[in-house]
């Protein structure tokens, strides 16, 4: 990989962990990963989420023995722009609104197995996920944030 884009870079990192069982994925983050079973993310419920913030920055999802989703935290974006998503993935996002806030916006490439969420310059998180069609995305991962107060 080398002279590949951080953003290339860690998008593969993110999808490497995709159907990895969890003894893998254990394996890969160490003993000392904090694990969390019965959490949530989005719509999905009843997932076990590992953590080792020294070995990948974001967090692995865990259904049925299975990676299922992969969430890049904004530390392990700093050095990432929203411009060098759409140079690397091009048009076509689906835009949704954003947990990460009021002017936030998820962008989402279902069938790339990609979303991001950006604000202005700043890049909130990552989704790695299983290719699938948008209907699919949106029925099974995200979830519409409440309304925002300021």
């Amino acid at each position: 990989m080398e002279g590949a884009s951080p953003l290339i870079t860690l998008i593969d990192r993110a999808r490497a962990f995709l159907n990895l069982s969890l003894d893998a994925v254990q394996q890969t983050l160490g003993d000392d990963a904090y694990t969390v079973s019965g959490d949530e993310y989005g719509n999905m419920s009843n997932l076990t989420s590992m953590e080792s913030p020294q070995r990948f920055p974001g967090t692995v999802y865990v259904e049925d023995d299975s990676v299922v989703l992969v969430r890049v935290n904004r530390r392990g974006l700093a050095d990432v722009s929203p411009e060098a998503f759409r140079t690397h993935l091009g048009d076509g996002a689906v835009r949704l609104r954003s947990c990460a806030g009021k002017t936030a916006h998820l962008l989402v490439y279902a069938e790339r197995g990609i979303a991001y969420s950006a604000q202005g310059e700043t890049v909130h998180f990552l989704e790695a996920f299983l290719p699938c069609i948008q209907r699919e995305y949106e029925r099974r991962i995200y979830r519409d944030p409440c309304i925002f107060i300021r």
